[in-house]
């Protein structure tokens, strides 16, 4: 059963999250780099004003500027999605779809309806990353907190396997809009969906981390980040 008692934040290196009732982003289609307004069902995605044209909606990666988040590993070589949300794995980096990169800008995610969860593949983890539920508290997570609820995780920006994580954000105050930013280039992210359920069942136990951002706010929204045991195939 999935239990929603506070804002969670779930994050695993190679075992992606999902949730019911989704609203699936879908970047299919679209002839990178696009900072273009990009409205599909249940959602609207906008780029903040100034937003460098190498950035936004983007393929492959370009050095000092984006790379593709890892999704997987398989003897020993990265993997890609090919496209959005569950969609199949590469190790050819040529092969893999459409991403979101904020550079130095902002990416506004609108969706239609109220979500719970929000579910995303976090590319190169930087601290400098951040993504806000604007309607939910303004509950924000940062590349600090994911880099601490991913067992495993490598090091800040790594853009090799053990650098990515697949993250669940379930919060008990529905939300419409996700903000995403960045104090460096960049914050990579893909595989993207909302739920209106929580993203994971809560387990009989957590390993409750402190991640340095006041006991006040732990506290007063019960935020808990959950630390699952690294996975992998080949």
């Amino acid at each position: 059963m999935y239990i929603a008692k506070g804002d969670i934040i779930t994050a695993s290196l190679y075992s992606p999250f999902g949730g019911p009732s989704a609203v699936v982003i879908d970047l299919d289609g679209i002839t990178p780099p696009s900072q273009s307004t990009l409205t599909g069902t249940g959602y609207s995605i906008q780029f903040s004003p100034g937003f460098s044209s190498n950035e936004g909606i983007v393929q492959g990666s370009v050095s000092d500027v984006c790379a593709v988040p890892v999704a997987g590993v398989s003897g020993g070589q990265p993997e890609y999605l090919t496209g959005g949300y569950g969609s199949p794995l590469t190790t050819d980096i040529s092969a893999s779809g459409n991403y979101l990169s904020t550079g130095l800008g902002t990416i506004t995610i609108t969706f239609t309806d109220p979500h719970n969860s929000l579910i995303l593949l976090w590319g190169s983890i930087d601290t400098g990353n951040s993504v806000t539920l604007n309607d939910a508290a303004n509950f924000a997570a940062t590349g600090t907190d994911i880099q601490a609820a991913a067992a495993g995780f490598v090091s800040n920006g790594y853009q090799g396997p053990g650098g990515s994580a697949y993250v669940a954000i379930d919060t008990d105050t529905p939300f419409t809009v996700a903000t995403f930013t960045s104090s460096v280039i960049s914050f990579e992210f893909a595989g993207v969906e909302a739920a209106t359920l929580p993203s994971v069942p809560e387990p009989s136990s957590m390993t409750l981390i402190g991640i340095g951002i006041g006991i006040g706010l732990l506290a007063a929204r019960r935020r808990r980040i959950a630390r699952p045991v690294a996975q992998g195939h080949s």
